[in-house]
């Protein structure tokens, strides 16, 4: 995970993609195709993508645009809300780095005597399901609670774990681990979620070194964001770490 210090975040807009489809629940619409109109904005993290120029570490959005194209033009949609959360969902499942996704969908002179009718869809006001993991030897027991306290300004706890110890397995040289897991809801997206941890982290004195495996005062991890598991590793290497996952699906 990067430090988020070195957080950039970038703003994409794709306005006014005109397309054609049958939209609509009355006998003509369902025979007759009208124009819609659709509009994207998403944010993600660009440090990379910038300091390199070059796509492979972006996000390309005439991919995504291509792919909403392919399920909207031409069709059939009694609302334009489905259009709306199709193409927000296309926008979501194109990468966990995207956040801040807003849909606008609008089919033009729907009503008498107005421009349009629109819909849209915001993801910030969705909540997605993380699972947390969290580690600590040194006063474990009074850093958990800190932690924990802390998260609960930007999440919803709705499970967690036993909390048990375990030996250090990667620097044994260290006194044993309190771990533990939750299971959470948020409105944050991937991206906003690690840094949240980072920074909780950090007020609870945690100081990183080159040693990634020495002692520290916490240690928080997304094991996984809407059922998708982002440390395939972590779990293929800590057992008590898949028996969380598997205890809290």
């Amino acid at each position: 995970m990067r430090e988020f210090s070195d957080f950039k975040p970038a703003h994409i807009a794709v306005k006014n993609l005109r397309l054609r489809t049958y939209i609509g629940f009355n006998d003509w619409e369902r025979k007759k195709m009208q124009d819609i109109v659709i509009s994207y904005s998403f944010s993600y993290d660009s440090s990379n993508s910038t300091k390199k120029d070059d796509i492979d570490y972006g996000i390309n959005y005439k991919t995504i645009t291509k792919k909403i194209i392919g399920l909207i033009d031409q069709e059939k949609f009694d609302l334009i809300e489905t259009i709306a959360e199709i193409v927000l969902n296309t926008i979501q499942d194109f990468s966990l780095e995207i956040y801040n996704i807003e849909v606008q969908v609008e089919k033009p002179h729907a009503l008498r005597f107005t421009d349009n009718v629109m819909v849209i869809a915001k993801s910030s006001e969705r909540y997605k399901k993380a699972m947390i993991a969290l580690g600590s030897n040194i006063q474990p027991e009074q850093n958990f609670a800190k932690a924990i306290d802390l998260l609960c300004a930007s999440v919803s706890i709705v499970k967690k774990t036993d909390f048990i110890h375990t030996k250090a397995q990667k620097d044994t040289n260290q006194t044993d681990f309190l771990n533990g897991a939750l299971l959470v809801y948020t409105r944050l997206s991937l991206p906003e979620l690690q840094r949240e941890l980072k920074k909780i982290e950090s007020r609870c004195g945690r100081i990183r070194t080159e040693n990634k495996n020495a002692a520290r005062e916490i240690d928080m991890d997304v094991i996984s964001y809407n059922d998708i598991i982002i440390d395939q590793e972590d779990l293929d290497t800590f057992d008590f770490l898949r028996d969380f996952w598997k205890e809290l699906q």
